[in-house]
């Protein structure tokens, strides 16, 4: 066990039938404070994924920071976005390429989950009792450089689509679509710079066999439209988004490409309305159909 001793992380706390939110304001029902190691009942906190581990095995892990009480193999949570009941059976130690499994866990263990459906995300929080424990995000940057990016082997579209697939749920980089993209068009990557384009393709070429092509757009700036695409169409047909690209993200939420800041400031201060522009925004809780 290689713990060490953890800093207060900041949530949220509400009873399991309210709401909390993301930050450090209590939802109905509950209470915002910071859990400590003290707190009696467990808490994770999901700070990494990582995909294709184990080429052979084309393995999805995600990494937990035990912040409070203690993980026993086998033991039941709760997901905080899903509101699902998780079986922990089979959570892993890793050093190196060495895997160990992992019987019990205390505040400031990190241990790997399995996560082959690709339910949970960074910024997730796994908890027990009766209380809904919601951390706050990890901090995110917008994206500064986007390009459309496309397969030009049909033979290995299937590696193509999952590879990106894997690699989007690490977080290497954000995907995009047009707005009136079906999900055949090519996807638009987003990324903070250059670096994250290239690790992605090495990646794809190394991992999966796939080779892709990116065609460069002249954006610099990608805000999301909080006030949903109401708002955004009001403002578009206002000709308030004129040189803008209007794209969604893989929740088909509205987000706007810029081609400078000072057109990204102008609409934040006359936000007439409603698109409420935010430089990047958290995975959505997830509701059972």
């Amino acid at each position: 066990r290689y713990g060490t001793t953890p800093q207060p992380m900041p949530v949220a706390l509400g009873s399991a039938s309210g709401s909390a939110s993301g930050s450090a304001t209590s939802g109905e029902g509950g209470q915002a404070g910071a859990i400590t190691a003290e707190y009696p009942e467990f808490s994770g906190f999901v700070f990494k994924l990582q995909a294709n581990l184990d080429p052979k095995h084309r393995d999805r892990l995600a990494y937990v920071r035990v912040v409070s009480g203690r993980y026993e193999k086998g033991m039941k949570v709760s997901h905080s976005r899903s509101k699902r009941q998780l079986s922990l059976s089979q959570a892993q130690n890793l050093f190196a390429t060495e895997r160990e499994s992992v019987l019990e866990a205390f505040p400031g263990d990190v241990i790997g989950i399995n996560n082959p459906s690709g339910l949970l995300s960074i910024g997730d929080a796994l908890y027990t009792g009766a209380a809904k424990v919601q951390f706050k995000g990890i901090p995110s940057f917008s994206p500064e450089v986007f390009a459309y990016v496309s397969n030009p082997n049909p033979s290995k579209y299937k590696n193509y689509r999952k590879g990106l697939s894997e690699l989007l749920a690490e977080g290497a980089v954000n995907m995009l679509r047009d707005r009136d993209d079906d999900g055949n068009g090519a996807p638009i990557l987003a990324a903070v710079g250059q670096l994250q384009f290239d690790v992605v393709q090495y990646r794809l070429e190394q991992e999966y066999g796939v080779e892709i092509r990116l065609e460069p757009l002249s954006y610099s700036i990608a805000s999301w439209a909080l006030g949903g695409w109401e708002a955004v169409d009001a403002a578009k047909q206002d000709g308030k988004l004129f040189g803008c690209l209007l794209a969604k993200d893989q929740y088909e939420r509205p987000v706007l490409l810029f081609r400078n800041e000072w057109k990204v400031a102008q609409l934040r201060e006359d936000d007439e309305h409603g698109l409420k522009l935010a430089p990047c925004a958290a995975p959505p809780e997830i509701t059972d159909k």
